[in-house]
């Protein structure tokens, strides 16, 4: 695997870890303010970053094969 494949996925991973941390963050908040709206939306954006990370890992498992 190619050191700029490599990186790119670490950077994909690292992306999406300081999503999840925010939106953890944000979940905290959305209970704190008793807020279903605000709860809904963190819930999506931790979905959304747990994805990021699959994928970026699926990536770095593909290209480590190759």
């Amino acid at each position: 695997m190619s050191k700029v494949k490599q990186a790119r996925g670490l950077i994909g991973v690292a992306t999406s870890v300081t999503s999840a941390v925010g939106a953890a963050g944000a979940v905290r908040a959305a209970k704190d303010k008793n807020d279903k709206l605000l709860l809904l939306n963190a819930a999506a954006s931790a979905i959304a970053a747990l994805t990021g990370v699959l994928i970026a890992a699926r990536r770095l498992k593909k290209d480590a094969g190759k």
